[in-house]
This record gives structure tokens, sequence and C-alpha cells, in this order.
């Protein structure tokens, strides 16, 4: 049977159009954070924007495996938005909007194509914004709060610079990671809610930097970092995963961690990602019905291109199929899209990956040439200064919202209580201990 890989570029999934939302489900509490709500419409939204995400089906049973991992992090986002906005702090619609700019960039499209991707598949761009407005004016907050107690030296950027310096002798990875706090009063959940998201995650061409997105503020860019930086579980996996790979879900200080390895540099060399590579490509428009005849037809098309031996031959049986075919020049790996890169990490030269959906087209792919990654350059003292002063804004975030996650007053209503019923007879308490470090 003919099998295609599924192309999400950004979250490219088939949806159907986001249904009429009853007014109830507007008015149902789902949670108080401070006395500030968050609704059964902020939490559907976000659950319909994380099973996109993930890939998975539109259906009561994906909501409901998401429901506790999804709501928790809207707790957590919600106490990180209200805290600043009481204390004064403003952000602008641009500000979002440039948010969403590089957004798009880092995932190879521009603003426009993210648009009308969500268009496509009946999810608001209004729930992304969401969540980028509480990271940037969180953000915003930190830097009003630190900005003069942050300070950074020479003397710091001298001891900097010698530990960059040698750590160019070392390995170094590249990590994107996922973080789920361990619930001490159900830690089976959350084991089991780990495990699901392994099995979504691990997905060829699943977008793992959008999905750490959805998963508080504790989960995204790790950056670079040697083995003595990593907890000693973390090491063990990551060394013996190849580049673009996820890790199971780490038990590790109270919480579950699914790494992502995005690339690596070995002593003395450059990074994986960082070779320049050559591709070429061959796409086939898909038929409007897959009949069984349809089906043979590319089955037939399939083994011949994947027969392919070089890439001018390659591109010699994508025209006979009547394909479209286009060849880049020589240019970094990390110049495609990411979900693209996992793909060429494993693509020998030479040698024919796909057939990779990608909306009404199959593309196949083979890289051409390969040159190797060129060695490391240190950063400049302004570079070094920037991530000093990132590095402690981080760590001073993480120490406040855990302050004020322990004595935020939360409670997440009963999901078996009716609709109408709100009241503080059905509340529960969430306990401080699910708190997030912040970004």
């Amino acid at each position: 049977m003919f099998v295609f890989i599924i192309l999400i570029s950004l979250l490219n999934v088939s949806l159907n159009s986001a249904p009429k939302v009853a007014i109830a489900d507007k008015a149902r509490i789902a949670a108080v954070v401070n006395q500030h709500a968050i609704t059964e419409h902020e939490l559907n939204c976000r659950l319909d924007f994380a099973i996109a995400t993930l890939n998975m089906p539109k259906t009561k049973e994906s909501k409901d495996s998401m429901r506790h991992s999804v709501l928790q992090n809207l707790i957590v986002e919600k106490l990180q938005a209200t805290s600043a906005s009481e204390a004064g702090i403003k952000i602008s619609d641009e500000d979002v909007k440039h948010s969403l700019e590089n957004l798009a960039q880092d995932n190879g499209m521009t603003l426009a194509q993210l648009m009308d991707k969500f268009k496509e598949m009946g999810i608001k761009i209004d729930t992304l914004k969401d969540r980028l407005r509480a990271q940037v004016i969180w953000g915003r907050y930190i830097r009003v709060m630190y900005g003069r107690q942050v300070k950074v030296t020479d003397a710091d950027i001298e001891k900097e610079y010698g530990k960059i310096q040698r750590s160019i002798d070392s390995d170094q990875y590249e990590l994107i990671e996922i973080i789920l706090p361990i619930d001490s009063k159900n830690p089976a959940k959350t084991k089991q809610d780990a495990d699901r998201l392994y099995q979504q995650v691990s997905r060829p061409m699943t977008n793992f930097r959008m999905v750490a997105q959805q998963f508080g503020a504790q989960s995204g860019y790790a950056g670079w970092k040697n083995i003595k930086q990593m907890d000693e579980e973390v090491a063990n996996a990551v060394q013996k995963l190849p580049v673009g790979d996820v890790t199971r879900p780490i038990e590790v200080q109270n919480s579950y961690r699914i790494v992502k390895l995005v690339d690596k540099k070995l002593a003395g060399q450059g990074s994986f990602r960082s070779r320049k590579i050559s591709l070429a490509r061959v796409g086939v428009k898909l038929p409007e019905e897959m009949t069984e005849e349809n089906v043979a037809i590319l089955e037939n098309i399939t083994k011949h291109i994947k027969g392919a031996k070089n890439c001018n031959e390659f591109q010699k049986l994508g025209k006979d199929a009547n394909g479209h075919v286009e060849v880049s020049a020589e240019q970094p790996m990390t110049n495609f899209p990411e979900p693209l890169q996992v793909i060429l990490d494993k693509v020998a030269p030479n040698q024919v990956a796909g057939p990779i959906q990608d909306g009404s087209e199959v593309s196949f792919f083979m890289v051409c040439t390969v040159k190797n990654p060129e060695k490391e350059t240190l950063p400049s003292k302004k570079e070094i200064k920037l991530m000093l002063e990132q590095k402690e804004f981080s760590r001073r975030a993480s120490g406040l919202l855990n302050k004020f996650m322990a004595v935020a007053r939360i409670a997440v209503t009963d999901e078996s209580a009716p609709v109408k019923n709100t009241s503080a007879k059905n509340v529960k308490k969430v306990e401080s201990a699910e708190s997030e470090q912040a970004q």
C-alpha cells in the first residue's frame, strides 16, 4: 500500500472548520487564577491548537488526553500575564506582530503564509497571539523589575569568553526541551501524558519547536550545552541520539523531560547542520481522487524515482513523471525549514527521501553535494554580554514565578460539575508544586 510521510512545515494538518462556540462554553469557567478566570472557550482554543501542532485527530478523546497539561500551562500563563499587567506593564500589537514574524521566519515562512496556514486549518491566529502576548509581557516585566540589578562586567565577559574558547575542544549539543512537572497527587497521570506526548512528537516532520511552545514557560529552546551542563540522565540519553531525534520521557528534578537534539558540534569541528548541501526536489501533483488505479500509478512513480543513482538521473526521472523539478544552490542546511532538516539529517548524498505529502503534492528530495562543516568561530564580546544578561534575567524570572505560584489562589472547576454550576463548592485547589519556571 502506498504510504505518505506527512510534511508539516509548521502545522500542515487537515482539520474541519472550527465550530461555532456555544454561549455556555464562553461563560463556563475552567479555572480561576487570583480572581482572573480562564474560560472553557480559551481552553478549547488552546486544545485545538495543541492537537493540531501534534497532528492528532480533532476528537473528544484527543482533547481529554491533553486537557490536564494544557490547562496547567494556561494557569501559569495567566499568572504571568496578569502579574505583569497589574504592575503597569504594557505591550503593543506591534510587539506581538514582531514575535509572530520571528516565529514564522524560524519555520521558513512569511507572516502572511503563517496566517494563511492557520486559516486553512480552521485555527484562529489569535490563539497563538495570546500565547506570544503572555510571553512578551512577562519578559518585559522581568526586564523592568531587574534591569538595574542585572549587570555584566568586563571581567564576567572575559571569564565567559575563556569558557567558550575551551569548550570548542569539547562536544556540544543544541537542545529543545518539553518539560512536564510531575503532579505530586497523580504522578501516574503525568507519566501517561508524557508517554502519549512522546508518541506524537517522535513522528517524522513534527515541528518540535512549535509543540514546545504549548507546554509551559519551562519548555522551549535550551541552547548549546556540553555534557557537564546537563543533568546526568539527560546527558546519557542525548549522547546516544542522532541529530533531529527526540528522547523518550526522562524523569529528572520532579519532571518528565522530552529532549530534541537539534544539532551537535564534535570537538574542534563545526556543527552537524552547518555543513553546506545542494538539494534537488521533485514535486508530483496528487490526483483529485485516490482511486486504486491512481494509487498504483503513484506506487510505480515512487519506485522509479527512488531508484535514481545520482542527481541528474533523479531530475530526469522526475520530469518523466511530469513532476516539478527544483534544484537549490549549495547553502548551509540550517537555511532549510527545521522539519525538513530532520529528514535531510538522515539522507546520504545521492539517496532519495520521500514520498512526503505537502498539500496537493508529494515531494521527493535528493542531497546532491555535501561540504563538511567549517570550524566554529568564537562569538563577539557583545554577543557574550547579551547571552550572560539573558541567562541572569531567566534565573530571576524563574525565582519570581516560583514565589508567585507559592502564594497564588488557584482553583480548577470540577469537570464533572454541571455547566451552570461554577461555585466555590465545585472547585479544587491546584498545588503550587505544579509551578513552572519562566522562559
